[in-house]
């Protein structure tokens, strides 16, 4: 659709573009909508193994669009109009698959949150991260109040949405907030979602439901309940006898040719 589109790639990539560069890539109440139902949609496509998000042109996304489409003046109309528009960023939140966001430019307010609502970050040289919610009298959305301090800590969260401080491609990098920059970000973040493609599908969905349940869970539930039950998940699929010799057979190979395993770039089968 106008504004909208998706690349579905043959190695199991989708590739989620948001197109209205005019406007930085911001989304109104019509785009919101469509891009929360195309995030259901992958959701239940099984061919789809890895999500990439970017934007078109110059920005990654702007956030919403209060000035082409202003929210409602009433409060109880304000807290609805919430309500519906960040179904996107929640559709995101929970897709199953792996999400990289590949930030091409300016990512403000809740592109800022669609950035974290992803797996993983990575950013172009000219991107950067902009929440300035305060200097309009407003607080974080789209979950940043919750992703942001889980991703750079609460004190450096609270400094940047308190200040509306724009943080620049490198600043987010050291901050955490972004895991690589790269002059060919799209190219990288294709790349790195084709590898994880590669992999079991259902392992690296269980990766990723792992780590969603463990971080907000005591130590004690993570090492005695969580991580036994996703464990035995993946013990007691049919094709994990056959993955472990396959697997087997690669350090033995690597050990003969004196390599070191975990520094390989090892890749198992698909499945």
């Amino acid at each position: 659709m106008d504004g909208l589109r998706v690349e579905r790639l043959s190695t199991g990539v989708a590739v989620v573009v948001l197109d209205r560069p005019e406007r930085l890539n911001s989304l109104d109440h019509r785009l919101f909508v469509a891009l929360g139902q195309v995030f259901v949609d992958l959701a239940q496509d099984e061919t789809v193994r890895v999500v990439v998000l970017t934007g078109a042109g110059r920005g990654f996304c702007a956030g919403a669009d209060i000035l082409g489409d202003p929210p409602p003046s009433d409060e109880e109309g304000a807290t609805q109009w919430m309500r519906e528009v960040q179904q996107a960023p929640l559709a995101l939140f929970h897709l199953p698959q792996p999400c990289i966001a590949v930030v091409n430019g300016p990512a403000s307010g809740g592109g800022v949150g669609l950035a974290l609502a992803c797996d993983i970050r990575i950013a172009a040289p000219s991107a950067s991260f902009s929440v300035p919610f305060v200097r309009m009298g407003l607080g974080p959305d789209f979950g940043t109040s919750r992703t942001l301090p889980q991703v750079i800590g609460r004190s450096a969260a609270m400094q940047t949405l308190l200040t509306g401080h724009s943080v620049t491609a490198e600043e987010a990098l050291a901050l955490g907030l972004v895991s690589q920059v790269s002059g060919t970000a799209l190219e990288e973040g294709v790349t790195l979602a084709e590898r994880i493609a590669a992999m079991p599908a259902e392992a690296t969905r269980r990766i990723k439901a792992l780590l969603r349940e463990s971080a907000t869970a005591e130590i004690d539930t993570v090492v005695g309940d969580i991580e036994p039950r996703y464990q035995a998940q993946g013990i007691c699929d049919p094709r994990f006898a056959e993955r472990r010799l396959a697997w087997m057979d690669t350090k033995k190979a690597v050990a003969a040719e004196g390599g070191n395993q975990l520094g390989s770039d090892a890749r198992g089968p698909a499945g």
